[in-house]
Parts: structure tokens; sequence; C-alpha cells
């Protein structure tokens, strides 16, 4: 009798941690209502596999042939015959009962003292090499799982997993710091292989999956808690717990029973739950407090656009607002990798200029981006200091003062919603990585001149979120405020 166990593959983590609902669907869904995979997810596996062969440049490792991934078994008993050599090997094939692994890189290491391997005098390490910069959990989760089942064929199970990232930074972790984790989610992606339905849940990630507008509709549709801004999972859980299970439940909980029963949680997040709650049940903005902002002479409205999958921040784009002249735009654009300093040294020489200024961005990566050129190329600590002393993150000063009825809080949906309209109409972060991609191929002028537009768009959405905010106060008689 055939085995008809579903295998357990790398990618089933990656797509988990996007959306719990993305490998149910993938296999149990109506396969009609599948959307399209977003653009920028395809560019990111292509460009994923172009940034592989640099980083592999000037390394001796031998590649399964591609003819042999036409049957796994095939490409697996390659690898093992290779691993039995003791050669380093790109793109092995790892196969235990019904786990399958395609590690990017499975590097060889003589056996340490104590250390028995079943391939005598070596055993591997697994590495991944990732576009992005940052060591996110599903890319460890990947790893362990690679680790798991080397463990499995070597007799050995590998002390660290290592991951190569866009600059080329080997970046490593233990791998026994994350086996209990590893092993609760391994059991929930087996569960929904075997055919369990994850309970609903919408996150950001789901963003990223073709099964997004089912995930919504769904939501929706049961009005799960969820549906509240940045509820984790694990809240999930703790709410279920307390008979708390949709929105409606929340906004009409009394908060002394929440406050008692959630000690744990700080009285902040659970207000914040509670009026993002009310305010999706009566879809009428609630406005928590006045927004303080400095008067200055100049407000620069701040915008980055990069390109993960060429590891390049590109474009800096401003809004110069100057006393009562009309705004006006500014930015500086490197034209490739090699352009980014110049690009860079002129943004600097500009921000040495301004006096009596204010840098309003929206979400922590603009401030995320000038850190990681500057520790690149090079800065000043006066200019440094001067940076980070006058900017004011508009995503943490919307947070504080306002609550929409929304599911997500980016600068689109907060922006659109507050009436805002961008231009193009497939305008958004990850299109405007793709529209870079196609210009860097054929430099047509018109499509640089569609990312150029859509971050004036970007900047001159900032400068009308701030505006917005500084005309709302909370609706409180003056005799209910609090003394002074």
């Amino acid at each position: 009798m055939t085995d008809k166990k579903p295998k357990l593959t790398g990618e089933h983590f990656y797509k988990f941690f996007q959306c719990p609902h993305w490998i149910w669907y993938d296999i149990y869904g109506e396969q009609a209502k599948k959307g399209e995979i977003p653009p920028l997810i395809e560019m990111i596996h292509r460009g994923g596999l172009k940034h592989e062969l640099e980083m592999i440049k000037g390394r001796n490792f031998e590649e399964i042939k591609p003819e042999f991934f036409h049957d796994l078994d095939e490409a697996f008993l390659a690898t093992l015959e290779l691993m039995k050599q003791g050669k380093n090997i790109y793109h092995g094939v790892l196969m235990d009962e019904n786990w399958v692994g395609i590690p990017d890189l499975l590097e060889a290491r003589p056996v340490e003292k104590g250390m028995k391997s079943n391939l005598g005098d070596h055993y591997y390490v697994v590495y991944d090499i990732k576009s992005g910069k940052e060591i996110r959990d599903e890319y460890k989760f990947q790893l362990v799982f690679y680790s798991l089942i080397l463990e499995r064929l070597q007799g050995v199970l590998p002390r660290d997993a290592h991951i190569i990232n866009s600059d080329g930074e080997e970046r490593s972790f233990m791998v026994d710091d994350f086996l209990d984790y590893f092993h609760l989610t391994r059991e929930r992606i087996e569960r929904v292989l075997a055919g369990e339905k994850p309970p609903p849940f919408l996150k950001s990630g789901c963003k990223q999956s073709p099964w997004y507008s089912l995930c919504v509709e769904e939501t929706k549709g049961c009005d799960d808690v969820s549906l509240i801004y940045k509820l984790s999972q694990n809240d999930q859980r703790r709410l279920y717990e307390l008979g708390i299970h949709t929105v409606n439940d929340l906004a009409s909980a009394d908060l002394d029973f929440l406050r008692s029963r959630l000690e744990d949680w700080p009285f902040d997040k659970i207000l914040r739950f509670y009026n993002q709650a009310q305010v999706l049940i009566s879809n009428e903005p609630r406005i928590l407090k006045k927004s303080e902002f400095p008067q200055v002479e100049n407000e620069i409205y701040f915008d980055i656009e990069s390109d993960p999958t060429e590891g390049i921040d590109y474009l800096l784009g401003m809004l110069i607002e100057s006393g009562k002249k009309e705004p006006t735009y500014k930015y500086f654009l490197a034209q490739d990798k090699k352009d980014e300093e110049r690009a860079w040294r002129e943004f600097l020489d500009f921000l040495e200029s301004l006096e009596d200024f204010v840098i309003y961005h929206y979400s922590y990566y603009e401030r995320e981006v000038f850190k990681r050129l500057g520790n690149k190329y090079g800065i000043s600590l006066a200019l440094e200091d001067k940076f980070k002393n006058n900017t004011i993150d508009l995503h943490w000063s919307f947070i504080e003062a306002a609550v929409l009825p929304i599911y997500f809080y980016s600068l689109k949906d907060v922006a659109k919603y507050l009436g805002f309209k961008w231009q193009a109409e497939d305008a958004g972060g990850a299109e405007s990585v793709v529209w870079y991609n196609d210009w860097l191929k054929t430099k047509d002028q018109k499509i640089m001149d569609k990312i150029i537009k859509y971050n004036e768009d970007d900047v001159k959405a900032t400068l009308f979120l701030k505006e917005w905010l500084e005309k709302q106060k909370p609706r409180v008689s003056r005799e209910k405020l609090p003394e002074e």
C-alpha cells in the first residue's frame, strides 16, 4: 500500500508564517478562488536564484544536475552520493520518510571530538542564501528543519545553521535554541497537511498569499477577533480562552474583567485592542488625543524606495514645505548599485544644509535605511545626531492619536481610508520593486517616471496624514478632561 501521508517541505514553514491558511487552501481550497501570486513574490524567487549564484562564486560547491529534479528521489540519491564523498553541495535534496528539504548549501566539516558521523570523518551543516538582510523566524525554521533531516541521515545534529544575507554577510544561530518552538510549529503544520483547517486569522502576511481575498472574506464572515490590528495568534488564543471569539465580543467586554484576566498584558495593549474593536463595530474613527507637532521653518516629508532583490536603496525622496511656499518635491536617485554611494552623499549634503527643520516619515523603515547606508558608506556623528534628533515617525503619532475602522495601518491603508489617492492604480511598495527591476532591464524612462511619481505621491500622502492629524481632537467636553 502506498503511503499517502503528505510530504513536509521547507516551503511549508515559509507559507505558514506568512499566512496560517495558505497551506490548507493550496491542498483543500477551491482552486478557482485562488488569486495570482503577487509579482514581487515571483520576482524575489527569481532574484533569489540570481543572488545565490553571486554568493557561491569563489566557493567550491558541486551543484546537483537540474535534470535530476524531475524525480526528487534521483536528486536525493545524487546528493547522498556527494555527501559520502565529503563534497560541498549546492541545491542538494535531503529526504527521510515524508520530510523533504532543499537547502541552498550543504557544507562538509571534519567531525569533532566525541562526534560519530554515519559519513565517517565528516558531517554537514546547512546554509540558506536570502535576499533580505534580517534573519526572520521562517528562515530559521527552514534551517532547523534541514538540520533535523541531516541528523537522521548522518547521525549528527549540526550545532549551528547559517544564513548568507543580501550583503553577503554570514549569520548563524544555535539550532538547539529553536527546537521546542520548531516542533510546536511543525505539529501544527502537519495537522494542516492532514486536513485540519486553522481557525480564522488575518495578518499582514496574508497579503503575500494568493488566497488573501479569501482570508479577508472568511475572517470578516465570522467577525473573528483577529481582525483587530496587531493582534497575534497567541493573543487570539488567549482571548478565545476567555470566551472572546469575535470583534463584537471584545467591543462589549468589561475592561476591568479583561484587565483582571490578562494580568500579564500591559493595560495599554488591552485598551488599544478594545478601542479598535469598538471602532470596527461603530465604523466611525475615534480620536484619542490631540497631536502636537513642532513649529519649524522647514518641514520635510521623507520616503525611501528599495529593491531587496538587488540589495539597493535606490530612491530617497522628499517633499519640502518651507514657510508659506508651495511644497516642492526633491529626490536622490541611484541608477544602480555602484551609484548608491553618490546618491547617499548628496542626501547628506542636503541634510547638512537644513536649519530649523523636522523630517516626517511613516513607520520605522526610513530610520533603518538611514542607519544601514550610514554604516555602509559612512556618516559624521554630527549628521547622524542631526537626523535622529529631528525626525518624527508619523506611524506612531497616528497610532497614539487615532483609531480607524480598518484592519491594517500601513501608509496606503490609512491614507486611502482618509481620502488620499495615488495616481497609479497599482501603486505600492512591492509594485515599485517590480517596476525598478523592469527599468534596470529596459532603461525605459517612462518606467522611472512612474517610480518617481509614485514616491512623490507617498511623501504627499505623508503630508496629508500629518495635516489630518493636526486638525483632530478628542470629542470630550472640557469639564471631563483631567485637571492640569
